[in-house]
């Protein structure tokens, strides 16, 4: 069976009019075009994560063996709900020279990529500042793996707490054996009609378009070693910025048989990696930037930070 990202169930369970809109917008997220997607009935469902391996041995055929299990753990996926909907001045629709609706459809497409952009920062950060209702995030979900006394996944490029301009570089693995986003109400965006209405008391107010536009989405996360990450990445002086070196550690922290699928940086690590490979030419050409380690793909994305020392780094350390 193919397998779909969400433009795929999005495109499925929508209008043709929101096809076109959600192509244009989704385009500028790349982890929401990379990850596996699956569309779900309501706002929940359960599924399985292998946590232990069970047992097998060589024996001879008059012997017995002592038998084992999997490790099975039954995890609750629960969508969160994204709230995309606008408001807008009926004057300032109607004073257009393009036209209401142009104006009506700007709102539309604009608040549809800024819930995409958010969704793409939950997917890294997950639930920081104290007052987040969205999903837990891959960096925090990556962290519980060294809370739980098991293999780190996590490498440190700078100690300490001084960094100020702190940044994070993912490697990342997705399927429904890994990372996959959930929609729920089977992938519809909820839309309704749009609405003139008066905001305001009776003496005092204006009157605005409005229409509520939202989704149910959320990440299933059912392996421990889907996902790695480089922290505390800097560009400060004496501090260590992205490398080969830290790339190929990065690496090996994925079970063999099961290396990562992408890695996932800001631009500014994508330039550190660039310039730490010292060209040897007779020329000094610069090095090329940087598409693969490994020949594992490099996708930059605007929703990781070069300013995680703000808290954006310290994601929530459960897992649904």
């Amino acid at each position: 069976m193919a397998m779909m990202t969400s433009s795929d169930v999005l495109k499925i369970n929508n209008s043709e009019e929101l096809v076109g809109l959600i192509d244009e917008c989704i385009v500028e997220f790349p982890e929401i075009r990379f990850f596996e997607a699956s569309p779900i009935e309501k706002i929940t469902f359960n599924t399985l994560a292998v946590t232990g391996l069970p047992t097998a041995e060589f024996r001879s055929t008059d012997e017995e063996r002592i038998w084992s299990t999997a490790t099975l753990v039954n995890k609750e996926i629960k969508c969160r709900y994204l709230d995309a909907s606008w408001m807008l001045q009926c004057a300032v629709a109607e004073e257009s020279d393009w036209g209401r609706e142009f104006a009506l459809a700007l709102q539309m497409q604009t608040h549809l990529k800024a819930a995409l952009k958010k969704l793409a920062e939950q997917t890294w950060y997950g639930k920081y500042g104290g007052n987040d209702h969205g999903f837990n995030g891959l960096s925090g979900i990556i962290d519980a793996v060294i809370d739980s006394g098991q293999r780190s996944m996590v490498i440190t490029a700078n100690d300490g707490d001084d960094i100020t301009d702190g940044s994070s570089v993912f490697a990342v693995r997705t399927g429904y054996d890994s990372i996959q986003y959930v929609w729920g109400e089977e992938g519809k965006l909820i839309r309704s009609d749009i609405y003139e209405q008066k905001i305001g008391d009776v003496l005092k107010g204006a009157d605005y378009f409005s229409q509520r536009v939202g989704a149910w989405v959320g990440l299933q996360v059912t392996s421990k070693f889907a996902a790695a990450k480089i922290e505390n990445l800097s560009a400060a002086a004496g501090k260590n910025g992205l490398n080969d070196d830290l790339m190929y550690d990065l690496i090996e922290k994925f079970p063999a048989g099961a290396a990562p699928q992408a890695f996932f940086m800001s631009r500014r690590s994508l330039g550190q990696l660039r310039k730490s490979r010292t060209p040897t030419n007779a020329t000094g050409t610069p090095a090329p930037i940087p598409n693969e380690v490994g020949g594992i793909p490099i996708f930059v994305t605007d929703a990781i930070s070069n300013n995680e020392s703000t808290g954006s780094s310290s994601g929530s350390s459960s897992s649904s």
